[in-house]
Parts: C-alpha cells; structure tokens; sequence
C-alpha cells in the first residue's frame, strides 16, 4: 500500500493542472501576464479530435499589450494545450499571414 505522502503529492500536483489550464488567473500566470479579455475564436473537429484556438488580450504590467493564443486539442483519452505569446506587431503579422493563406 502506498505511504499517505504519496497520496498528498498526487493530489497537490492535480490541483495545479486544474488551476493552470481550468482557470483565467492561472491561463494568466502561465502567459505571463493578466488576461484582460478573451475571445473563443475558431474550432475544428475531426474523428475523434477536437482542435481550439482562442486569442486572449494579456496586460503585462512591464510591457505593452501582447496577444496571446491559445490552442487546445483534445480527444477521448486527453487533452493539449499549448499557450503562446506574441506583442501585437507580431499579432498583427500573423493575422496578415492567415489571411493571404486564406485567399490563396
């Protein structure tokens, strides 16, 4: 039988998870800033895999506004996330891209 420490580990380490990736504050923290305002934005379902992206307007208290992305795919036995910075020139640039690919 495991000791009772493990049992605390385990548990300590599923509260993170559901803080991070289940809550604004913490979607927040692992972007680096404050989310200011959050749009669902696109998704995209296969067979059995679900892809979403949202964009997020994140205030860093040291830097301007930045833009944050935040694609999720997930599926019967999981889920991904992966968060992604970007300063808004940059955000700019890339919505350009999206568009050129998009008339193409």
């Amino acid at each position: 039988m495991a000791d009772p420490l493990s049992y605390v580990v385990y548990f300590l380490v599923l509260v993170g998870v559901v803080f991070f990736l289940h809550t604004r504050r913490g979607r927040g923290i692992l972007l680096g800033g404050k989310i200011v305002k959050s749009w669902d934005g696109v998704a995209a379902k296969r067979t059995f895999v679900t892809s979403r992206v949202k964009v997020l307007a994140i205030d860093a208290s040291d830097e301007a506004r930045l833009v944050g992305l935040e694609i999720t795919s997930s599926s019967i036995g999981g889920s991904k996330t992966f968060p992604i910075r970007l300063a808004a020139a940059d955000a700019l640039q890339l919505a350009r891209l999206i568009e050129q690919a998009a008339k193409y």
